[in-house]
């Protein structure tokens, strides 16, 4: 029997997708999902909805589910380990976003950079790093994946910090892969990419249709639907459209690089804030019209007060979850399969650099193609990475090592220097008190900062 300890649990639409797809999955054997999460209630509530979907399914006999808030009470044993956890959960990234616009800064996500990712990245790594510490000593021959954000701080830090070998996931490269060859109306099977970057700004720079460039196609979709005037619907929504217009910075990048970068402007914007003043996004506002982050935060309880009302038998379970696509976990399955049966897939994964990406530092965590094994997960060099995409990420990078500092030291200094290197508030003055408001405001899961 195969052992899973899923931490961070409490994340229930996680859960629930991961449960459908090994219920779905009889070729992967028998499992003992453990789960694991701080939130008694939030805990609860994936436990008896995981219950709830093995009973519907008659899966029984394959699929055991066990649950703790005690991650150390059940790593011991385990075969693989993920964690997918959100310090202080919808509300301190509500928070986050909240106090930035108080402050002038106005972003779409907040889960990666700029101050309300770096806010996050305070919070977060720490928990990660004592996360990876217990799996090392409790479970170091696990096969380790984070889902976590913000991943490259995340999976910089717990490699550093802990010397763990664990391995980033993200859906957006999947997707937009997948959105690429749609967009050029091909089969996505008969069409293949080279790229690298960091978790969020991961540059395509190569798309081939059975081996011979599609850019051609792409180019000339791209500059007549930009030509045309976009409807409103098409720009700043969280739900992509298949259309130029929905992620024009995007489009504008690739038509100066010759690369597109993952995963859409949602995300993309953010890397960029010196061309944002104020959040102006082509006559709409980041974070409130564009890309809304309260119509994201709405979606997300929507979807957890759902499932919560399924698990307590206020509603039927929905079973159509086991007939779908399930969201951030589809790429975990596919690679559990690859290492069970050593087939040797490829996925994007991020892992530290050591050399596959030329210019950019050695123990960096970069979104990079590799092999999913029965040893592990292998990179693949990418040593043709255009110059001027390895200098945007190199000094993106820059105020990722500072804040991870700052998390690790519990340096206001530091953390400041950070808000300052990512370039959404360069005035020092006002740097200051936007890293003291974040501060004050995320105290209680800032141990470090006392």
């Amino acid at each position: 029997m195969n052992v899973l300890v899923l931490i961070g649990a409490g994340s229930a639409v996680f859960t629930r997708g991961l449960l459908a797809d090994l219920i779905s999955a009889g070729d992967l054997g028998a499992w003992e999902i453990r789960l694991v999460d701080v939130n008694e209630e939030a805990l609860e509530v994936a436990a008896r909805l995981a219950a709830l979907m093995v009973e519907a399914q008659g899966a029984g006999d394959r699929i055991t589910v066990r649950s703790s808030t005690d991650r150390r009470e059940l790593l011991p044993g385990a075969d693989y380990v993920v964690t997918c956890v959100g310090v202080g959960g919808r509300p301190a990234w509500q928070a986050d976003h909240e106090v930035c616009m108080e402050h002038g800064v106005y972003q779409p996500v907040g889960d990666s950079v700029m101050p309300g990712g770096i806010s996050r990245l305070l919070r977060t790594v720490p928990v990660m790093v004592e996360i990876a510490q217990d799996v090392k000593a409790l479970a170091p021959q696990a096969f380790f994946f984070n889902y976590s954000n913000p991943m490259t701080a995340n999976v910089q830090a717990m490699t550093r910090y802990a010397g763990v070998g664990v391995v980033g996931l993200c859906h957006g490269m999947h997707h937009v892969q997948r959105e690429l060859a749609a967009f050029a109306g091909l089969p996505f099977e008969e069409t293949s990419t080279l790229y690298a970057g960091i978790n969020h700004l991961t540059f395509i720079y190569d798309f081939r249709h059975n081996g011979e460039s599609a850019w051609p196609v792409v180019r000339e979709k791209v500059a007549r639907e930009l030509a045309q005037a976009p409807e409103p619907g098409d720009i700043g929504s969280i739900w992509e459209n298949g259309k130029a217009w929905h992620n024009p910075f995007s489009w504008e990048i690739f038509q100066r690089y010759g690369a597109y970068p993952a995963a859409n402007d949602r995300h993309v914007v953010e890397f960029f804030p010196e061309r944002w003043p104020g959040g102006a996004y082509y006559g709409k506002t980041l974070g409130v019209d564009a890309f809304s982050v309260p119509e994201i935060l709405e979606w997300g309880e929507n979807r957890y007060q759902g499932m919560r009302a399924q698990a307590l038998g206020q509603a039927p379970l929905d079973e159509t979850i086991f007939d779908r696509s399930t969201g951030e976990q589809e790429q975990l399955i596919a690679v559990i399969r690859s290492i069970m049966r050593d087939e040797r897939a490829m996925f994007s994964v991020n892992v530290p650099n050591n050399g596959a990406v030329p210019g950019l530092p050695g123990d960096a965590a970069l979104e990079i193609p590799g092999v999913a094994t029965a040893r592990g997960l292998r990179p693949i060099a990418v040593p043709d990475l255009p110059a001027p995409l390895t200098a945007i990420l190199a000094r993106r990078l820059t105020s990722v090592y500072l804040a991870i500092e700052a998390a690790m030291t519990g340096s206001r200094d530091l953390a400041i220097e950070a808000v300052i290197a990512d370039g959404a508030v360069t005035d020092p003055t006002a740097a200051t008190k936007l890293t003291d408001a974040l501060l004050t405001e995320q105290k209680r899961f800032l141990p470090a900062f006392d």
